[in-house]
């Protein structure tokens, strides 16, 4: 969770959209599976199915669509901005190389797909398939996008509006950073004593009423709601095995 909270800030500072990080990790084990049942039925015909069809031209028109959209609005405002041959001069002026926090990580993209492929170069056809199907789109456009980093050609970051609100000062968000960490602290330390569900009860009432200062309805139905979602949705629906709590392995309670 750390580790992509903070690769989400990452690409929120350098303009990288995060919702199709959220679709790949979510729809990825369905696509790989779909993708063996479809090679395995058809072969390489599946290709050809009309509805595979239809989805290719909508990847292919949300691929060039904005591709040429950006083109011609960019070609509109330097025409706009400046003469023709000023423009024209400007489209053909020398860019030296940049290296910076954007190009870095167009490169560490370009490297991560690169190492997906040679480390399922050994997979086989059936195992290296999916591996296969998305790490070599992956890694052409990451290196796409590397080169373009590289160049200077990508296009100016957009200028973020700041929505107003009031000014924390600096030593107030300092406070509420190490409060922050603490109660996380606190919220796992209670997982590995009581197990995931009571601790979801016990750190939640805790935290409304001390630091939150919540009222106790709101504090006892919160607390209460949290743990039977828990509860009734994750140990008992889906059968989740959480780990014994630590406390009941002491007590002699759990083996």
């Amino acid at each position: 969770m750390l580790a992509f909270g903070a690769i989400g800030w990452v690409m929120a500072r350098l303009g990288w959209p995060r919702p199709p990080l959220l679709l790949g990790l979510v729809l990825g084990p369905l696509a790989e599976n779909k993708l063996f049942l479809s090679s395995d039925n058809y072969g390489v015909a599946w290709l050809a199915r009309p509805g595979v069809l239809v989805l290719l031209a909508v990847i292919a028109g949300g691929l060039l669509v904005p591709i040429i959209s950006e083109r011609r609005r960019r070609a509109r405002s330097l025409l706009a901005a400046s003469p023709a041959g000023s423009a024209a001069q400007r489209t053909n002026e020398p860019r030296g190389l940049m290296f910076d926090q954007a190009t870095l990580f167009s490169f560490v993209l370009a490297v991560l797909f690169g190492w997906g492929l040679w480390a399922s170069q050994n997979f086989g056809p059936r195992a290296g398939l999916f591996p296969w199907a998305v790490g070599v789109p992956g890694l052409a456009l990451a290196l796409a996008q590397f080169a373009k980093d590289l160049t200077g050609r990508r296009p100016p970051p957009k200028e973020r509006e700041e929505e107003p609100g009031p000014e924390v000062p600096p030593d107030v968000a300092r406070r509420r950073s190490i409060e922050m960490v603490f109660w996380i602290g606190v919220f796992l330390v209670a997982i590995w004593l009581l197990g995931f569900s009571l601790a979801t009860l016990v750190t939640t009432f805790l935290y409304l009423k001390i630091a939150g200062r919540e009222r106790w309805p709101m504090t006892i139905a919160l607390s209460l709601g949290g743990f039977a979602f828990v509860y009734g949705v994750f140990e008992k629906g889906l059968g989740v095995p959480f780990p014994p709590a630590q406390l009941a392995v002491w007590l002699g309670f759990t083996a």
